[in-house]
């Protein structure tokens, strides 16, 4: 669906135009998915957790103000609802005059939970959202959209848009127990912490995680792995976190197993704000985008309420629309990222925790056999068959590059790494080679342009882990190598590796990508201030 484009449209797309294509990325191949909270409800009038607990307390039924008078400031507000319940608990078993059962507990939980649906809807207004509005394509078209909010917003304003006369069933579901299968041909809005519609016989939950022992069963149910499914969810696809302040614990428990265990995989995070970020604000806010990424793989935007109804429109638009408005603010929309290095580098091993982006592995058909000897032990026939097959190769990705309007693209060797495996007297020739081989004809193709990314180490610690793949690669042939490709890519920039797990390289390389200035290098002009030679055939020299 497309949206007018305004001014605050076209503000946050200067401003955050990798996290707006990468996720528009994610949602085209249906691996994206809006979790919310309780900042989302609020402009509807829902209360915040202290105002709902108040609520609660003041219901004729609980009659529970007096308790919270002397523990207004000692007591969290999960204790706060923990002692309600239990309160309303005794009140109501000593007034029902039958002694106690499973029936009178079913029955206690019913009421229960009548007089927290009260509190929540009272004073609620009509689904007229400022910017949920915006979000309904997206999802409409996700597989799952988790809401930690008990009410029923996304339902209503999903129904508002179902004709009266429509096929047989409702095109979402909604669910509370993640062990269930889900429907594969609608909609899921998941509740993990429960479910209170307005109409009560909308089959709430039986359970709701609100007070103090329902959130500790909570996260020990998650440390148990009853939180697979969401656990999954939050590793194969990325998500855009709406309204919430992350002091769920389970949440943040499962964020945490996500980034220990795929560091390269990231979610955004709205941080509302109400202007522009100035002052000790800000020097507080960047500390809070700083410890979301490197704790929970979040990267945070700083968004009021008019921009996340912006970022909505900007996620849902055509993409040809766009494309005219990145334009017109000269931001581009298409992010290349080159992994370069020696042999034994780890970009093959980096390219593979990146998969929620555009990848390209080195070779775009199954690995030629002579790849596995050093490029100075090959013979000239050798040399000349997989010269050919390697000409090939950079023609074919360059061109699918070439063809990219947006995302972000992570790409394993850039055309240039050959000159790395060329000795110095053959680099001129072996720049008309690579010239050829991505605009072969008449075509006068340029390579793709890219911000280049140097994965350097220690040559000997290199050569061990080439050994392990069965390639021959000595250290004092990596360490020229990685000298070379040094003085190729003067401006790259570079990831250390030498003594690092992989998980501290991955983090490096992301945060280049996601959050480092875009420095895309003139890879063309770059392979031209190597000079030309005339075409020999001693030229030729190839990867390894």
């Amino acid at each position: 669906m497309s949206y007018m484009i305004g001014a605050a449209e076209r503000g946050l797309l200067k401003r955050y135009a990798r996290p707006i294509v990468h996720m528009r990325s994610q949602i085209a191949s249906k691996r994206f998915g809006l979790v919310l909270g309780a900042g989302v409800s609020k402009p509807l009038g829902f209360p915040d957790w202290r105002e709902l607990v108040d609520r609660i307390a003041g219901d004729p039924e609980v009659d529970g103000k007096h308790l919270l008078i002397n523990v207004a400031d000692r007591l969290s507000e999960t204790s706060k609802t923990q002692m309600l319940y239990q309160h309303f608990k005794s009140k109501f078993t000593e007034s029902a005059g039958e002694p106690y059962s499973f029936r009178l507990e079913r029955k206690i939980q019913g009421e229960w939970r009548r007089a927290i649906q009260r509190a929540l809807y009272k004073d609620t207004r009509p689904c007229d959202h400022p910017f949920l509005g915006r979000y309904l394509d997206i999802i409409k078209t996700s597989a799952i959209t988790v809401n930690y909010n008990f009410d029923d917003t996304v339902e209503q304003l999903l129904s508002q848009g179902e004709p009266e006369h429509k096929t047989y069933g409702r095109k979402f579901e909604t669910v509370w127990n993640a062990s269930l299968p889900f429907r594969a041909d609608v909609s899921v809005i998941y509740h993990p912490n429960g479910f209170v519609p307005h109409n009560i016989l909308e089959n709430p939950s039986e359970t709701l995680v609100f007070s103090e022992d329902t959130f500790a069963d909570q996260l020990i149910h998650s440390m148990a792995g009853h939180h697979a499914s969401l656990l999954h969810h939050f590793s194969k696809s990325s998500c855009l976190f709406i309204g919430l302040s992350l002091r769920d614990s389970t949440l943040c428990h499962l964020l945490r197993q996500n980034a220990l265990i795929n560091p390269g995989h990231y979610h955004y995070y709205v941080q509302h704000v109400e202007g522009p970020l100035s002052g000790s604000d800000e020097s507080y806010l960047r500390s809070l985008e700083e410890a979301n990424f490197e704790v929970y793989n979040l990267v945070t935007l700083f968004l009021t309420s008019d921009e996340i109804a912006a970022l909505g429109v900007l996620l849902s638009t055509d993409e040809d629309v766009l494309l005219q408005e990145s334009e017109e603010v000269s931001t581009p929309l298409a992010y290349f990222y080159y992994l370069t290095g020696a042999v034994g580098a780890g970009k093959t091993t980096c390219l593979s925790y990146f998969g929620s982006m555009r990848t390209y592995e080195e070779w775009t058909e199954p690995r030629n056999a002579l790849l596995a000897k050093s490029w100075k032990l090959l013979t000239e026939k050798e040399r000349s068959s997989l010269d050919e097959w390697i000409a090939r190769q950079f023609n074919l990705k360059n061109f699918r590059l070439r063809q990219q309007r947006s995302g972000i693209h992570v790409i394993d060797r850039s055309p240039l790494d050959p000159l790395s495996f060329t000795e110095e007297k053959l680099i001129p020739e072996k720049v008309q080679f690579i010239k050829r081989a991505v605009s072969p004809g008449d075509s006068c193709r340029t390579i793709q342009s890219g911000h280049v990314i140097f994965l350097t180490g220690d040559p000997d610690e290199m050569e061990a882990r080439v050994v392990g793949r069965n390639k021959e690669s000595k250290a004092e042939l990596i360490r020229d190598m990685q000298q070379k490709l040094s003085k190729i890519f003067r401006d790259a920039s570079v990831v250390n590796t030498t003594g690092s797990t992989v998980y501290d390289v991955i983090k490096r390389v992301a945060r280049i990508v996601l959050l480092e200035p875009y420095r895309p290098a003139d890879l063309s002009a770059l392979l031209d201030s190597f000079g030309t030679l005339p075409s020999s055939p001693e030229a030729a020299s190839t990867l390894a």
